[in-house]
C-alpha cells in the first residue's frame, strides 16, 4: 500500500498552525469534512430555493410596478387633457356670449390667444410624461398638437363667421373642437403607448437575459453540486479511503513519538496488523500497531484477528480504536498471552498521550516477561503462574490510567500556579527601589503613550505595533530592542544615552 501525503504551503496557513500549535491540522480537516458532508445532503436545494425566490420577488415587482406605471401614465394624461379641453371651450364660450366684444377681431385675437395657451399646457403635460431622449415619439406627438391647433384656428374663424347666425351652428363648430380635442388625445396615446410598449420589451428582454444566465448558473452549480457529493460520499461510504486517512494520521504520530525508529506500513501484508516500528536500541522490543477508525464499537472478530496476528508475527502489538469502544475491554487493558503483550486503547481521539502511554507499557513489560521466561527456563528458581501475571498487567494498566490523570492535574495546576504567581506584586516596593538605582527597572511600560503597561513582553509588543501615540509606526531596531529586552537602569548616565536618541529620533 502507497504512502500517501499532503503538502501545505501556504503562508497564511502555515502561520496559522504556528501561532496556535495546540490546535491539530487534521482534526480540523476531519471537522469541516463533517460539516460540508451534512450541508451537502441539502446545500443545493436551499441555494436554489433561495436565489429562484429572489429572482421571482425582483421579476414581480418590475411587472407590478410597469403595470402601474401604464395606468397612472395614461389616467393622468387623459385627465390633464380633458381639464386643459374643458377650460378652453369654457373661455370660448364665454367669450362669445359677452356682449362687450363686439367686434371679431378681439374675439380672434382671445381665441388665438387661449390656442398658444392650449398649446403650451399640453406640451408642458407631455414634457413630464415623454423623456427627452426620445425624440422620434416626442416629434410625433408635437406634430398631433400643431395639427389640432390649426384645427381649432379654423373652427375658431367659422365661428366668428356664425356669430350673429343661429346658436345651432356655433354648438356644432364648438362640438366639431371637442371632437378634435378626442382625436388629438388619441393620435398623442399611440406614440406614448408605443413607448411604454417599447419600454416593456426591453425589459422582458433583460429579464430573459437573467433568466437564461440564472439557468446557465443553475446547471454550473449543480455540476458542481454533484462533484462535491460525490467526492464526500467517496470518503463516507469507502472505507479503504477513510482507513488510509486514519493510517496516515497514525504514521505522523508515530513519527513524532518514535523519531529514530523504523515506522514499516504493512497493512498490505498478511496477518501483520497496520504498522511494524523496529527499534533503534535493541534492548527496546519492536511493536505492532492495529488501527481502526470506525462510527460503530469494534467487534470481538476484529479482536481476534488482531490476536491472530500478534502470534503470528511473535511481537507486542496495540490495538487502537480512534472514535469507538473495544467490546470486553477496557482502557489500556493488557493481556499477556504466550508472553506477548496486547494493548487496547479505546476512544484515543487520536492523543498521541494515550499512544505514548501504551509503547512505555510494552517496554516496561516485556523485558520483566522476558526475564522471567529465562529465569524459568534455565534455573527453574523462579515461578508464575496466568493469575499473578494478569495480575501484574491489571497492575500496569492502572499505572498507566493513573499516570494519565496526573498529567491532567498537574498541567491544569501548573496553569493554575503560574496565573497566581503573576498576580504577586510588590508595586510600591519596587517603585522605590528602582527610583534609588537598587533594582533595575522591569516595567513594562510603552515607551510611546507612557500609559499602558503589558502583562508580558509579547503583549508590549503587541500594543507598540498599534500604539496611537506611535505615529510613524515604524518599527527601527533602536525601538524593537527597548520593547523585547526592556530593561533600563535610571542612572545619570543613561538619562543622557536616553536624551540623545531622542534628539536622533526628532533629527
Amino acid at each position: 500500500m502507497e504512502t500517501g501525503c499532503i503538502t501545505i504551503t501556504d503562508e497564511t496557513i502555515l502561520s496559522f498552525y504556528k501561532k496556535n500549535p495546540n490546535i491539530d491540522i487534521v482534526s480540523m480537516n476531519l471537522i469541516f469534512i463533517e460539516i460540508l458532508n451534512n450541508l451537502s445532503s441539502n446545500l443545493s436545494a436551499t441555494l436554489n430555493s433561495t436565489v429562484n425566490s429572489k429572482i421571482l420577488s425582483i421579476v414581480s415587482e418590475i411587472d407590478k410596478n410597469l403595470s402601474s406605471f401604464r395606468l397612472d401614465l395614461i389616467a393622468n394624461f387623459n385627465e390633464k387633457l380633458h381639464e386643459t379641453k374643458k377650460e378652453y371651450i369654457e373661455d370660448v364660450k364665454m367669450h362669445l356670449a359677452n356682449n362687450m366684444l363686439s367686434n371679431n377681431e378681439k374675439i380672434s385675437s382671445i381665441v388665438d390667444k387661449n390656442a398658444d395657451t392650449i398649446l403650451t399646457k399640453t406640451t408642458s403635460i407631455l414634457n413630464d410624461i415623454v423623456p427627452k431622449s426620445q425624440d422620434k415619439n416626442y416629434m410625433q406627438i408635437e406634430q398631433c398638437i400643431k395639427q389640432f391647433c390649426s384645427s381649432i384656428e379654423q373652427d375658431t374663424k367659422k365661428l366668428l363667421e356664425t356669430k350673429h347666425q343661429d346658436e345651432s351652428s356655433a354648438k356644432i363648430i364648438i362640438d366639431n373642437i371637442e371632437s378634435n380635442f378626442s382625436k388629438m388625445a388619441s393620435s398623442i396615446q399611440t406614440p406614448i403607448l408605443q413607448l411604454i410598449q417599447t419600454s416593456e420589451e426591453r425589459t422582458s428582454g433583460g429579464i430573459q437575459k437573467v433568466k437564461d444566465e440564472f439557468i446557465q448558473q443553475q446547471l454550473i452549480q449543480e455540476k458542481l453540486t454533484t462533484e462535491l457529493n460525490e467526492f464526500l460520499n467517496k470518503y463516507k461510504n469507502n472505507s479503504s479511503l477513510k482507513g488510509g486517512v486514519s493510517e496516515n494520521e497514525l504514521y505522523f504520530m508515530l513519527q513524532s513519538l518514535m523519531p529514530t525508529d523504523e515506522i514499516i506500513r504493512v497493512s498490505g501484508d498478511t496477518a501483520s496488523c497496520d504498522f511494524r516500528v523496529n527499534r533503534k536500541q535493541k534492548d527496546k522490543p519492536s511493536i505492532l500497531f492495529e488501527n481502526k477508525d470506525y462510527h460503530r464499537n469494534i467487534t470481538t472478530d476484529e479482536v481476534t484477528k488482531f490476536e491472530r496476528d500478534i502470534q503470528q508475527q511473535k511481537l507486542h502489538g496495540i490495538f487502537i480504536s480512534q472514535k469507538t469502544p473495544i467490546t470486553f475491554k477496557d482502557n489500556f487493558q493488557i493481556d499477556v498471552i504466550n508472553n506477548l503483550i496486547h494493548v487496547y486503547i479505546p476512544n484515543c481521539q487520536y492523543q498521541t498521550e494515550f499512544i505514548k502511554i501504551a509503547i512505555d507499557l510494552i517496554d516496561q513489560l516485556a523485558p520483566k516477561l522476558l526475564l522471567i521466561e529465562t529465569k524459568c527456563e534455565e534455573e527453574d528458581l523462579f515461578s508464575m503462574n496466568k493469575i499473578e501475571v494478569e495480575e501484574l498487567a491489571a497492575e500496569y494498566r492502572n499505572f498507566a490510567i493513573q499516570k494519565l490523570s496526573i498529567q491532567e492535574t498537574v498541567k491544569s495546576m501548573s496553569k493554575q500556579l503560574l496565573d497566581k504567581m503573576e498576580e504577586i506584586q510588590l508595586p510600591r516596593i519596587k517603585h522605590v527601589l528602582t527610583k534609588f538605582g537598587i533594582l533595575e527597572n522591569e516595567s513594562l511600560m510603552c515607551p510611546f503613550c507612557n500609559i499602558y503597561e503589558g502583562k508580558n513582553k509579547a503583549s508590549l509588543s503587541a500594543h507598540a505595533r498599534n500604539c496611537k501615540a506611535n505615529s510613524k509606526n515604524k518599527k527601527d531596531e533602536t525601538m524593537d530592542e527597548q520593547v523585547l529586552e526592556n530593561i533600563v537602569i535610571e542612572t545619570p548616565l543613561s538619562e543622557f544615552a536616553a536624551k540623545k536618541v531622542v534628539k536622533k529620533s526628532k533629527q
